[in-house]
């Protein structure tokens, strides 16, 4: 039990450092928009991210993108990874793998379908995308189906225990 608790420990801690480090990113290259577009910002541009200043306001507003590629990436294999360490059944992989396909595909859906029929890309459809991506970038569909896993093991457990005594 103690083993187990510290595993989730953790994993939160690691979770919770990977989510401060996306909001570090992405929040340094909003201020670098920012700075681009009205020429003054009142915030500092920390030292690792000045190089970023010799591109473009587009540069920098489209470079989003990959990043949010890349960071969902990042999410997909700690959430695989931290199912896997649990010895999570693969029942519940193939549904966090699932749900990541569900999630970026509705996504890139309502991205086309507001560049495609608003020509623009701020519009409800881009909110909608987002969101689901802030959900991608996150550990709760690992967590869910950790909790689901657990309650599922205790329901067997009980289901046994209740059998055996007959």
């Amino acid at each position: 039990m103690r083993n187990f608790l510290f595993k989730l420990l953790l994993f939160l801690i690691i979770f919770a450092i990977t989510g401060l480090i996306r909001e570090y990113v992405f929040q340094t290259l909003n201020n670098l928009i920012y700075y681009k577009y009205y020429k003054t910002t009142s915030i500092p541009i920390p030292f690792g991210f000045v190089w970023l200043t010799r591109f473009s306001y587009v540069t920098l507003y489209y470079l989003k993108y990959p990043l949010t590629i890349v960071f969902v990436g990042i999410f997909y294999s700690l959430n695989l990874f931290f199912l896997k360490k649990f010895q999570v059944p693969s029942f519940y992989i193939r549904i966090l793998t699932l749900s990541y396909l569900v999630l970026i595909s509705l996504s890139i859906l309502s991205m086309f379908y507001a560049y495609f029929f608003s020509q623009k890309l701020n519009d409800d459809e881009y909110l909608f995308s987002r969101g689901l991506m802030g959900i991608a970038q996150s550990p709760l569909i690992g967590f869910v189906l950790f909790v689901l896993y657990l309650w599922d093991k205790n329901k067997l457990q009980q289901h046994e225990k209740r059998n055996s005594n007959l």
